[in-house]
């Protein structure tokens, strides 16, 4: 690539590639250069430093994962929870590294994230709660997201992790009845029972549905 096409937004896709294969730890603008066949000093024409670029790239992924427009749907609350949902636990998997941006305050809430957060507090309206309380429980609703979703992507956020992604626990071992180990009395139900409900994904739902449930009943009190 010739200096003359290089721009800010061929710098961002290109740390954003890099950045899903390699995790942030190899994210600098010497590695980008080099991938994008130019020297450091060449991006820093077009952006300031690092810390710029990460934020542009955590609100670029959240741009290209925004959730859907609500026009003509019939959407509930909770089904824009769901769906929230859905859209993150896809995001998280595909792009790691953007769990940690999203949880940096420096780095979060571009205006893609920003229009995301208006979309899950515009629906906790139907509750009839403060704009206030329902940030709330948009906050909420994403730390649990993310939560779920960590086991799933824990090892991509090591840098050069190459661990079994597919290795026991004693949770786990416990579940497939092959704990080497004493199980503790109040778990003694799990061992061998199977993982049915305990996954990462059914417990993401699982979650939420209560959660919902939460707000259900704090909406029911605020409404005079």
């Amino acid at each position: 690539m010739t200096k003359s096409k290089l721009s800010r937004g061929a710098i961002v896709d290109t740390a954003i590639e890099l950045a899903d294969e390699e995790g942030l730890d190899a994210l600098s603008m010497r590695s980008i250069g080099e991938r994008m066949g130019v020297g450091a000093m060449s991006l820093y024409r077009h952006i300031a430093n690092k810390d710029e670029l990460i934020a542009l790239m955590t609100d670029e992924v959240s741009g290209r994962n925004t959730y859907p427009s609500v026009d003509g749907q019939g959407w509930t609350w909770r089904d824009r929870v769901r769906i929230a949902a859905e859209i993150d636990w896809a995001l998280y998997r595909q792009h790691p590294w953007v769990l940690l941006t999203f949880s940096m305050p420096r780095y979060g809430f571009g205006p893609a994230s920003l229009s995301c957060l208006s979309w899950l507090v515009e629906g906790f309206a139907e509750l009839n709660v403060s704009t206030r309380e329902a940030t709330a429980m948009a906050f909420t609703v994403w730390n649990h997201i993310a939560g779920a979703t960590l086991p799933q992507i824990s090892g991509a956020l090591f840098a050069g992790d190459k661990s079994d992604p597919h290795g026991e626990n004693g949770l786990q071992a416990i579940l497939r009845g092959t704990s080497q180990f004493p199980v503790p009395p109040a778990l003694a139900e799990l061992d061998g029972a199977g993982a049915g409900g305990l996954t990462p994904e059914e417990l993401l739902y699982s979650g939420l549905s209560a959660l919902c449930d939460g707000f259900a009943a704090r909406g029911a009190v605020s409404t005079p």
